[in-house]
């Protein structure tokens, strides 16, 4: 609060000693400490004791087999000088991360690191440029011991890591003046991570910084979102030891006391115990947010009541994935104990939650600008039955899901929706359109444009207390719909905004601000969703949802979009009715013997997880219709936990998304997204989730193009070109070579041997699978042998490359013993409807690559996809068939390819041979003397994932985010050695640790662990290359 005072004093020294580039050196220690998460004991956010509060007992409480709050970790600290004895102070909302470090481009980084743990650490930067012997991460690089020393740092012992921030490390142009990076120890990053050992690097463009940091901002908070698992950490056993007073054999294996140890906490702190986070109203703010851990660490973080930029787009909420980041900028409003947490609903539950305060520092100075309309709706909260599937679906998954019997409840369930009304007597509902039937379980859509005030005027039918709340819009801290501590009286009464009783009316006012909605390269309305938030799980479970749109002003004519033929809403979710509030009355009302019913047991529960799109399965979503070149405006969302990370795939027709084309895109926990399709392909098409368990299990549902059958995708495709690809049965080895394995991991338990290694009576690292393979001509006797560049696809089929205005014939020939098939993202073909080819038999499938299937101006050149079989899309994948597709703008590029880029397809996906075909095949093959149930046995399957495949080459446990040491992923070719296209947005270019913010986008088929890239190399007047022995593409 007092930031201004003291830049203003230190202004002049500033100014006087400003040089280009300055050297700043650090003195950091590791120490081991004891911390506690929740140093209250309490949930601040209810306000509850922890022994109060049932879900923050969980991981909070300690007991004869459970640790509680306080574990020993490891934490870097800094000292004023090289005698480490006087410790620099730094804020307390750091909490145990370590030191915020800060660059200008061309400055120097110097840490001379101290290390007093009990075992060997080191320091690893994201975002900055070393040599080898300052990299501070072990792997097998081929460094000799001269370049080694950097890779541990014994106790007792000192090492200095020199880091330069180079013009290719800095922010572009189109960043903001500072981006957000990290560090952390590498010797085992997942070990040193989670016993505490990570820290903010904060690096920015010339002329950013001054004493207290970016001089355009008048304050700067670091907040990092990680599931801290204690498990794997390296003082587990000592934890146990000191705080478990009466510990059982096998205790590390038991599934309660592993969850009991998985701390998610913003900064080391949980539900609501992180301090510090204060700010003035109208103070301008740069958060400096960081994602980081293991797989469940997908967090979309929200900060109520306010409106931020990030990536140079409008939101209030952030989505962040390990080792990630995004800096994002904004101007504090209207004063109040504001929430701050992650959405995700597993994460919400479990403590992700923090407040920040807004104080009203400057009385009558902040006036409110003037609303250019009052938009006003009357919603009501009602209860109805809700069936997720009124045509009964054919397929054998579906019946898991909606047949009933004597304890399972089907298709049919009590619910509770939001229902719009014509006025304020709440007696006649507004009668839904055939434009609105697509809405299904969703509230109305609210729409308002910027400068806007919006008033809804709420009244609770239902039997329980609900409210709403509001994405994208400012609010005063009294109009929250969110039930948290600072609602309360002091009379523990809850203010009616977050706590509205049944019977009675709440009138919640929003303000969309001036400058809030979309910019420059966006569609005119984004997206966003409200909610009732008295228990965000439970309400929203129960069915509280519905659209919010925020426009340009001028674009809404009428309430409707005025440059849009039609308009789509799609929310995506697995609905968990074990989480409704209606669960018990629908086990009562549709079980046909409630009596028997278990809620624990894992079948019933699972029968409950309605993988929905708009509340409807297995393509029974009504509505979705529109005809061939109509400007359709769809708005995507999605509500639920981390394994709701939901890759919408459109059939037939790709989209519009920020002047980027495609057909797959990425939707989290309360993130949404708006893109446009004008379709080019007649018929009837799927959107489904391409996560194949969702899709799998019901997520999807069908759109018709009408228009005329006459017009054909080939008018005017002069030129056309063949390929002659077959599937092909092999044996296929995910590590031919331990070489890397055994360095990696020598001395210290080896993770990769229960996926490996045959000895451990399970298949081990060979398996028979199908694979696409390309052959000469139409006999298919003589394989195409791959070039010394192709050799790195791998598993993966030949790269097939596609330009603009060409036919692509595809000769197939099914060389397997049973049926498969071959289809491409995002191309044109004659018919829906995939041909499935016969064993031994030949089809030729066309694909038409129109203006519609290739990159858009802003793009670049070329774009990635891919291509699969579709018979049975899950098993067909995970058998192996699966290959890279490159279309491209222009036919110059054809003959640029062999000049000036090298091509790179690299695949990250788990391989569940579990899910493939040949599963017998291999247990006959691999295993002697297999178990009678053993398919059923839980280390067999977790053996039979092969995680960390980069085109199926294994080195087990590495996480599929990847981070690219010493090299960039960038759209600028002036800054940038490494180019990963497509570039699929316009705007900042946050690279290295955030590189999943590209990678997130380029191939969002497949998202539970998949990333399809085409990685293009510029290597036109550079004078370095990459050795792939040296530097790591998985290593984080």
């Amino acid at each position: 609060m007092h930031r201004f005072c003291v830049r203003t004093v230190l202004l002049f020294l500033s100014s006087t000693i400003c040089v280009p580039a300055i050297k700043r050196e650090h003195f950091i220690q590791i120490e081991e400490v004891y911390w506690n998460y929740a140093p209250s004991g309490m949930n601040l956010i209810q306000n509850r004791t922890i022994d109060e509060d049932e879900e923050a007992s969980i991981f909070l409480k300690r007991g004869p087999q459970r640790i509680g709050a306080v574990y020993k970790k490891a934490i870097y600290k800094e000292y004023t000088d090289a005698t480490y004895c006087k410790e620099m102070s730094k804020p307390d909302w750091l909490g145990y991360m370590g030191p915020l470090l800060m660059a200008e481009e061309g400055d120097t980084v110097v840490i001379h690191l101290k290390n007093l743990a009990s075992r060997p650490y080191t320091v690893h930067p994201h975002g900055l440029a070393y040599t080898k012997g300052k990299e501070g991460a072990l792997y097998p690089d081929g460094t000799g011991p001269m370049l080694k020393e950097d890779d541990a740092v014994p106790p007792g012992k000192v090492f200095s890591y020199e880091w330069i921030l180079t013009k290719i490390h800095s922010p572009t142009s189109d960043d903001s003046n500072c981006v957000t990076r990290l560090y952390h120890s590498h010797l085992n990053s997942v070990k040193d991570i989670n016993s505490g050992l990570v820290g903010p690097l904060i690096i920015c463009k010339k002329g950013t910084l001054d004493a207290c940091g970016d001089k355009y901002a008048n304050q700067a908070f670091t907040v990092m979102f990680l599931v801290s698992d204690e498990n794997m950490s390296w003082y587990i056993d000592d934890n146990i030891k000191k705080f478990v007073s009466n510990p059982t054999e096998g205790l590390k294996d038991d599934p309660n006391f592993i969850e009991s140890n998985k701390m998610h906490a913003i900064n080391g702190f949980m539900y609501g115990n992180l301090p510090g986070l204060n700010m003035c109203q109208g103070n301008r703010v740069n958060w400096y947010t960081i994602g980081f851990g293991n797989e469940v660490d997908m967090h979309s973080v929200h900060f109520h009541g306010q409106i931020l930029t990030a990536l140079n787009h409008h939101t209030d909420t952030i989505s962040l994935f390990p080792a990630s980041s995004v800096t994002a900028k904004m101007v504090a409003q209207s004063p109040g104990l504001w929430l701050l947490a992650c959405n995700v609903n597993d994460h919400f539950l479990a403590g992700m939650q923090a407040f920040f305060k807004i104080f009203n520092c400057y009385p009558n100075v902040h006036e409110t600008k003037p609303a250019y309309k009052l938009r006003e709706y009357f919603i009501a909260a009602q209860e109805q039955v809700w069936d997720y599937a009124p045509n009964f679906p054919k397929e054998s998954e579906a019946q898991t899901f909606v047949s009933n019997g004597p304890d399972r409840i089907g298709s049919r369930y009590k619910k509770v929706r939001y229902v719009e009304y014509t006025d304020s007597s709440f007696r006649k509902k507004m009668q839904w359109s055939l434009e609105q039937e697509h809405l299904g379980i969703l509230g109305p859509v609210l729409r308002a444009e910027e400068g806007d005030i919006i008033r809804v005027v709420f009244k609770n039918k239902a039997s329980r207390p609900y409210s709403i709340q509001a994405h994208g819009v400012q609010y005063t801290i009294d109009q929250d719909g969110t039930l948290y501590n600072n609602r309360y009286k002091g009379n523990g009464t809850p203010l009616p905004a977050s706590f509205v009783r049944p019977g009675t009316v709440h009138v919640y006012e929003w303000t969309v601000p001036h400058g809030a909605g979309p910019v420059k390269g966006e569609s005119d309305c984004l997206t966003y969703l409200y909610y009732s938030a008295v228990d965000s799980v439970k309400d929203t479970s129960s069915g509280l949802v519905g659209p919010l749109l925020i426009c340009r002003p001028g674009s809404l004519e009428r309430g409707m979009q005025k440059k849009y033929n039609k308009e789509f809403h799609l929310m995506a979710t697995v609905f968990d009715e074990n989480l409704s509030w209606y669960l018990d009355d629908n086990i009562q009302t549709f079980t046909t013997s409630p009596r028997t019913v278990n809620k624990e047991d894992e079948g019933f529960m699972m029968s409950n997880k309605m993988h929905a799109i708009n509340g409807f399965v297995y393509n029974n979503l009504p509505g979705l219709r529109m005809c061939k070149g109509d400007k359709v405006s769809w708005h995507l969302s999605a509500l639920g936990s981390e394994t709701d990370i939901i890759s919408l795939y459109f059939q037939g027709n790709r989209f519009i998304y920020r002047q980027n084309r495609q057909d797959t895109i990425s939707v989290f926990p309360h993130i949404s997204h708006t893109v446009t399709m004008e379709p080019d392909s007649i018929g009837q098409f799927e959107v489904v989730s391409a996560t194949l368990d969702h899709y799998r299990y019901g997520m999807r549902a069908n759109y018709i193009v009408e228009g005329s059958p006459y017009l054909r995708h080939n008018n005017g495709m002069i030129h056309s070109r063949k390929y002659f690809i077959a599937a092909v049965e092999t044996e296929w080895d995910y590590s031919p070579s331990r070489a890397f394995e055994a360095e990696m991991y020598k001395g210290v338990d080896n993770p990769a041997i229960i996926f490996v290694d045959r000895k451990t009576g399970f298949i081990g690292s060979r398996y028979k699978k199908v694979v696409y393979r390309q052959f000469t001509d139409c006999t298919f006797t003589k394989e195409v042998k791959r070039r010394a560049d192709m050799k790195h696809l791998g598993i993966m089929g030949p790269i097939i490359h596609a330009f603009v205005g060409e036919k692509v014939e595809i000769v197939f020939k099914n060389m397997a013993s049973r049926p498969y098939s071959i289809h491409a993202h995002g191309v044109k073909t004659d018919y829906p409807h995939v041909y499935e080819t016969k064993p031994g038999e030949i089809h030729s499938y066309t694909w038409y690559i129109t203006k519609n299937a290739g990159p858009t101006p802003e793009q670049e050149p070329c774009i990635a996809s891919a291509y699969y079989s579709t018979v049975d899309v899950t098993k067909d994948l995970n058998s192996g068939l699966i290959g890279p597709l490159v279309i491209c703008r222009g036919w110059k590029r054809i003959f640029r390819l062999k000049k000036d880029v090298k091509e790179f397809a690299t695949l990250f996906f788990i391989f569940d041979e579990n899910d493939s075909w040949y599963l017998d095949d291999n247990i006959r093959k691999y295993i002697r003397n297999p178990q009678p149930n053993l398919k059923s046995d839980a280390n067999f399957l977790e053996s039979n994932k092969m995680h960390g495949e980069i085109n199926s080459f294994t080195k087990p446990f590495q996480i599929s985010h990847p981070t690219f040491h010493q090299e960039l992923v960038a759209k600028d070719p002036k800054c940038r050695k490494l180019k990963c296209l497509p570039k699929l947005r316009d705007g900042p270019s946050d690279t290295d640790a955030a590189a999943l913010q590209y990678f997130k986008m380029l191939f969002h088929f497949l998202l539970q662990h998949s990333l399809f890239c085409h990685l293009i190399k510029m290597i036109k007047k550079m004078e370095f290359d990459i050795s792939f022995s040296k530097r790591s593409l998985l290593n984080v």
